[in-house]
């Protein structure tokens, strides 16, 4: 996948990223975990940022926690789309 093509792909799982079900719902959150992973593999730090913040959300200890990791997931996103942007 080259880096236009990457992040087209990034960009739809923004999207997905923005509904409020991925805070609500953890079958939401799992799936959008799974689409946004396998596009960041090619990024150690970003990948490692992203899924050490999925693994505390998933958990779902409490809202709070939930939340502040799935903003930290949503701007980890937003960042690699802002870098292939600049490309």
């Amino acid at each position: 996948m080259n880096n236009k093509e990457l992040l087209e792909a990034l960009k739809k799982t923004q999207l997905v990223g923005s509904k409020e079900e991925i805070y609500e719902h953890q079958a939401a959150l799992a799936h959008w975990v799974s689409r946004v992973a396998p596009l960041l593999m090619d990024s150690d730090k970003q990948y490692t940022a992203f899924m050490n913040a999925a693994g505390k959300a998933m958990a779902r200890t409490s809202t709070d926690v939930t939340t502040e990791n799935i903003d930290i997931m949503r701007s980890t996103l937003d960042s690699v789309i802002v870098d292939l942007e600049r490309e």
